[in-house]
């Protein structure tokens, strides 16, 4: 009697859980990858993250150093909504 009460449960959390990870895929887009970039790309701006993203920043930005420092290196990139009030 326990272990299918345990295994109703189990099977609800996680149900629950594939849920509101669903429910939240729609607010954000995340990509990750290698930052690559030849020496001219990143002089320019221009950084590949994975094979699906490519980002442009503004040159001489804080952005551009720490992607150039960064490059050849996993990075995450994480695109949501903001929140707070315009």
């Amino acid at each position: 009697m326990m272990r299918p009460m345990f295994l109703a449960w189990l099977t609800l959390a996680l149900l629950l859980f594939a849920l509101g990870r669903l429910s939240h895929a729609g607010d954000q887009m995340e990509v990750a990858g290698f930052v690559n970039a030849t020496a001219q790309e990143a002089d320019e701006g221009y950084f590949a993250v994975g094979g699906d993203a490519m980002v442009v920043v503004k040159q001489g930005s804080g952005l551009q150093r720490w992607l150039k420092g960064h490059s050849g290196q996993r990075v995450r990139l994480v695109l949501a909504p903001d929140s707070a009030p315009n």
